[in-house]
């Protein structure tokens, strides 16, 4: 069967929202027929919804799901970049049962496959099974560098665990922060990045040195740009794939931060489509009386340091939104990285010809935190 109408800019997801759920089922309920071909929207505030009845093969009424966001200027989320979602038929079942001519369909707080039990899994679901989510996996590891010295990090992933949340989409949201902290709240990814974790631990002696090596190890996985109109992959699955853009890192490192014990949030520049990392720090390192320090994620470069060139030649002039991730202790000690970022910054003013000596202050400092240069 051909959908009818103007489908540009939907995307099919497996996992619409609970009031979608919720709304489709009281539509349902009140026809008088089968309602196949019928297309029902339900208007979001960032995010608009559509329900697609499919009539299948046998009869049966199948409910795809479709989202789109709202054009610029009309969302919140309008100029960053989101990944695209992966399309799924979904058969509708359990509860508010309506009966058209033996044609079944049910209603429940989630979607089930056929004869599957009452119930929808979550991301926090006790009922979710280690053996379900522990297959195919793989041994990555992550470059990073500590004062100068090269390392790697270690981490045993699962292809199960990253399937999850391949099926995990971002609810409807009425602001930044529950948009934002729902990449980061679920228990599921919190156990699967212990291990992570503690290999960050394993790789420094102390503590200041374990934030350093997380920085570090965000920082120098690859940046891979996406279209502004998708959603952004959780933090495994930029561990996992090995890539990710500016809001996928940032979160990434913001909720390591955060597992390491400091308190942690994300920069959100609207005007600018970019967003940063921050860890909690004394006020005089705090960018723009935040209580955080600016950490840019996209690529190696020295924490508090706001003034370079980002992505697309765009310069950080704007407010931003501070999104808090996870509150914990602050890092008293960038007061060294505070002291480089003024110096780096002073040395790019003065141009592409330096003398000797400022030339090798310029080269160590580009060698103790591996900032990629031309040349």
């Amino acid at each position: 069967m051909q959908r009818e109408g103007d489908w540009r800019g939907w995307q099919e997801i497996a996992d619409p929202p609970q009031w979608v759920l919720q709304d489709t089922a009281s539509w349902f309920g009140e026809q008088q027929s089968r309602p196949y071909g019928e297309v029902v929207n339900f208007p979001g505030e960032a995010v608009d919804y559509r329900v697609w009845f499919e009539k299948g093969e046998a009869g049966q009424i199948h409910a795809h799901y479709y989202q789109k966001l709202k054009q610029p200027g009309s969302g919140r989320t309008a100029g960053l970049a989101r990944k695209a979602l992966l399309p799924a038929a979904i058969v509708l079942a359990v509860c508010c049962i309506a009966v058209f001519g033996g044609a079944i369909l049910s209603f429940a707080g989630g979607l089930l496959d056929p004869g599957s039990p009452a119930g929808h899994l979550q991301a926090d679901d006790p009922q979710m099974a280690a053996a379900d989510l522990e297959t195919g996996p793989v041994s990555l590891q992550y470059p990073y560098r500590l004062k100068g010295r090269p390392g790697l990090v270690g981490f045993d992933a699962y292809t199960g665990v990253s399937e999850y949340f391949s099926s995990q989409y971002p609810k409807d949201y009425d602001t930044y922060e529950d948009h934002y902290r729902q990449y980061v709240a679920s228990s599921v990814q919190r156990t699967y990045l212990r291990s992570l974790v503690e290999n960050i631990r394993a790789s420094a002696e102390t503590d200041d040195d374990r934030v350093r090596v997380a920085i570090s190890m965000v920082q120098h996985i690859p940046y891979k740009d996406y279209p502004h109109d998708t959603f952004a992959k959780y933090p495994y699955h930029v561990l996992y794939h090995n890539n990710g853009d500016c809001d996928e890192k940032a979160l990434l490192l913001a909720l390591l931060l955060g597992e390491l014990g400091y308190g942690s949030a994300v920069f959100l520049f609207e005007d600018e489509a970019h967003m940063a990392a921050g860890i909690k720090v004394p006020a005089k390192y705090a960018y723009k009386g935040s209580g955080y320090a600016f950490i840019e994620s996209t690529a190696p470069s020295i924490p508090t340091d706001a003034e370079g060139e980002f992505d697309g030649g765009i310069h950080l002039t704007s407010d931003p939104v501070v999104v808090a991730i996870a509150d914990g202790a602050s890092f008293d000690c960038i007061w060294k990285e505070y002291q480089d970022a003024k110096e780096w910054n002073s040395l790019q003013a003065m141009g592409s010809s330096l003398d000797p000596y400022h030339y090798g202050r310029w080269r160590n400092l580009v060698n103790y935190y591996g900032i990629r240069v031309d040349g």
